[in-house]
């Protein structure tokens, strides 16, 4: 007892230095993200460039996302997350030089390194190492952590974007990632050894039986199965009109750039207020709970956005999408630790963000030529329309077995194609 008590609290230690690291990671995205299809205008993208762009932006994440999970499950958790921060710097510092919207690629294109390596090692991480009976908790406890960099880091965007312009808010979104680099390098060299050698063998038969193991999970018709299922159907319908918001908000609804970054910032305030209480819920229930309530915040959010006439219609929105943003999140975070088994958990993470970008690939593009076509509010009922397909599978097949930590898994790593 005493061993596990020194242990979860060495653990607790070293994650307030890993939450803080998270914390400038993403405030350096939360700074920015809803403004960048304001700066493709100003750099002179039309809607449909715009589209163009965002569908070009998620094939760079194809190729790497799994590999990242790899080199996370292979060479170390740690490692991957000084790696994926490195990478951070470069992508803010590609947007502020940018002469052009089409060389602003470079940005989504740095951005895939980081998102391949800091996704499934941050989530891993807490995976492999908190403790069973509150790991749901820890996932809310991180997420508030991260969500609350977007109560401030939208904000400070969109006023360093309104009053200094977007390249110094570009300029400070890399000099956060900076500071991630310096914590997670401290954190790996102070770590135990096991946590600095690597996990594994990196080598290609590693690499084939983890990829063997990975698309069994994948089609198995068990846990994984599932979730790729229901958050694809999710991330289409979520995808058709995310990114076309900011100038909805812009264009359509004549909102400030300071106005767009405070609705930012009332997203982050709702997504931070629930993820503890997403955790609490999981822990004394089921992940499945939290993840249909999460889906019903998502949907609602596109019909109140849809109708909404004035700011606080639109915060009503943002609230009820940061609320679901929350519960999906630490539901499937934890659905997955308790899931799947340490030796491939970095994969399964980078298995299912890779699926849902593969599933969703076109639907930026898809969603500005409804925008061109039909109307503006279009693409908002259409994701309203799809995402309610999502409801009876999650709650019917998302479920863990409560005796079991891992299941659909087998003991021993897979040799069949």
């Amino acid at each position: 007892m005493r061993d596990d008590q020194t242990n979860q609290g060495r653990f607790l230690r070293r994650l307030v230095f890993f939450l803080a690291a998270m914390f400038f990671s993403e405030l350096s995205r939360s700074m920015t993200a809803v403004q960048i299809p304001v700066y493709l205008r100003e750099l002179g993208a039309s809607i449909e460039q715009i589209g163009v762009f965002f569908t070009v932006s998620l094939v760079f994440p194809l190729a790497l996302r799994i590999m990242g999970g790899w080199l996370s499950d292979t060479l170390g958790r740690l490692q991957s997350l000084v790696m994926g921060a490195v990478a951070g710097v470069l992508t803010f510092a590609a947007y502020a030089v940018a002469p052009s919207w089409e060389l602003a690629l470079l940005g989504p294109a740095f951005f895939a390194i980081t998102a391949s390596l800091i996704y499934p090692s941050y989530k891993s991480y807490l995976g492999d190492n908190a403790p069973a009976e509150i790991r749901a908790r820890v996932f809310g406890v991180s997420q508030t952590v991260v969500a609350s960099t977007w109560i401030i880091g939208a904000p400070i965007g969109g006023a360093l974007g309104q009053l200094l312009g977007y390249r110094t808010m570009f300029t400070t979104a890399a000099l956060a990632n900076v500071l991630t680099v310096m914590i997670f390098l401290g954190l790996l060299l102070t770590a135990p050894d096991h946590e600095r050698r690597p996990a594994q063998k990196t080598n290609m038969g590693n690499l084939r039986g983890n990829f063997n193991e990975m698309f069994w999970l994948m089609l198995s018709g068990g846990l994984v199965t599932w979730i790729l299922i229901v958050d694809g159907v999710r991330d289409v319908a979520s995808k058709l009109s995310f990114e076309l918001m900011p100038v909805y908000l812009s264009e359509i609804a004549g909102m400030s750039k300071q106005q767009i970054g405070l609705l930012d910032g009332i997203f982050g305030i709702a997504l931070t207020a629930i993820s503890i209480p997403a955790g609490i819920l999981i822990d004394k229930t089921r992940e499945r709970v939290a993840i249909v309530l999460g889906l019903l915040g998502m949907i609602f959010s596109r019909l109140v956005f849809a109708l909404a006439g004035g700011f606080w219609g639109f915060a009503f929105s943002w609230t009820l999408l940061g609320a679901g943003g929350a519960l999906i999140d630490v539901g499937g975070s934890t659905l997955i630790a308790r899931g799947v088994p340490s030796r491939v958990r970095g994969i399964t993470y980078a298995l299912v963000a890779t699926s849902l970008g593969i599933i969703s690939l076109p639907a930026p593009w898809i969603g500005s030529q409804i925008w061109n076509l039909v109307g503006p509010k279009a693409p908002f009922f259409i994701t309203v329309i799809l995402g309610t397909f999502t409801l009876l599978p999650a709650w019917f097949k998302l479920v863990v077995n409560e005796q079991v930590e891992y299941v659909d898994v087998p003991a021993e790593p897979l040799t069949r194609p």
